[in-house]
């Protein structure tokens, strides 16, 4: 009998504690993939080095060439360090089959700004990397000088988006029976292309990458696989929810939810929520736009915009 009560006690403690807050346990961060690059005129008297850079954070199945193009143009018109990264779980960063879920990646980007000296940055994420920066920025909002998320809504995604994802995702499933091998990284992605390209016009369905160089596709020494874990295509596939999470808190600090005027994500709709969080924040539209808004001027233009306004 006094062993069952010394049990019973035991057990009883071993649960309180568990259910602890400062004993709750965050993912391990990784080191993730990452470059920077900085424009300026050492002779220029209008040159200050900043030590706050531009953190861009790319969406799902993406990588940070996705941002070749837009950082570049980014850094010379800011003159700001401006660092492009791999999340984790995507390109050369470290992947993980038990922490993939935007809890996990958010605390890897807190980590790169430690790597990086940076005791606070600008970040600008797009689409799931838009929830990372949405989270960073509640979370650890003295970590954030200004907020930048690219079409994506603050927690959760519309129907019409979910199905849009949830489609692209089977079709990046299909990429994986079809990588060749033996072959270069350029001659597999336009390979595959053209056999998602083929296959999806005998649907009367036209796919909207047009450009092959961004599918997620890797080549090494001939061995060619996805540049993404599948195990984020198939939390998409099961429960989305387990790769986004849903964020609280509000940040006070400036915001910019810049969107495609024609997205399925539909983030103008979502202004009230986006207010509860983010009060400071400004909506703006990429009129003719969907989700992918890199191709409009308008984007990088405000985001520049957005970065040296006081």
């Amino acid at each position: 009998m006094q062993l069952l009560s010394i049990l019973v006690c035991f057990s009883t403690f071993l649960q309180a504690s568990l259910s602890l807050p400062h004993l709750a346990s965050k993912p391990k961060p990784v080191d993730l993939e990452y470059s920077c690059m900085e424009v300026f005129d050492p002779n220029s008297k209008d040159f200050k080095h900043d030590d706050l850079p531009v953190i861009l954070l790319h969406g799902l199945t993406g990588n940070k060439e996705s941002w070749h193009g837009i950082f570049e143009i980014i850094a010379w018109n800011t003159k700001r360090r401006v660092c492009i990264t791999d999340l984790r779980n995507h390109g050369q960063s470290p992947w993980n089959d038990e922490e993939y879920d935007v809890v996990a990646m958010t605390e890897d980007v807190k980590h790169l700004m430690d790597r990086i000296k940076a005791p606070k940055a600008i970040v600008l994420g797009h689409s799931l990397g838009g929830t990372i920066a949405v989270r960073l920025a509640l979370n650890y909002p003295e970590k954030v000088e200004k907020v930048i998320v690219a079409d994506m809504r603050p927690n959760g995604i519309s129907p019409e988006a979910l199905k849009e994802v949830q489609f692209d995702t089977r079709v990046f499933k299909e990429i994986e029976k079809l990588i060749p091998q033996g072959v270069t990284e350029k001659e597999a992605k336009e390979e595959v292309f053209s056999l998602i390209t083929e296959h999806l016009a005998k649907m009367n369905i036209t796919y909207q990458l047009d450009d092959a160089n961004l599918l997620p596709v890797k080549c090494s020494n001939g061995k060619c696989s996805l540049s993404t874990n599948s195990v984020l295509l198939d939390a998409v596939l099961r429960n989305i929810n387990e790769l986004l999470n849903e964020s609280s808190g509000r940040f006070e600090g400036p915001s910019l939810f810049i969107y495609g005027a024609e997205s399925s994500f539909r983030v103008g709709e979502d202004e009230s929520n986006i207010k509860k969080l983010f009060p400071n924040a400004k909506l703006v539209p990429v009129e003719g736009a969907d989700h992918i808004l890199h191709p409009f001027k308008k984007f990088p233009a405000e985001v520049i915009k957005f970065i040296n306004s006081e």
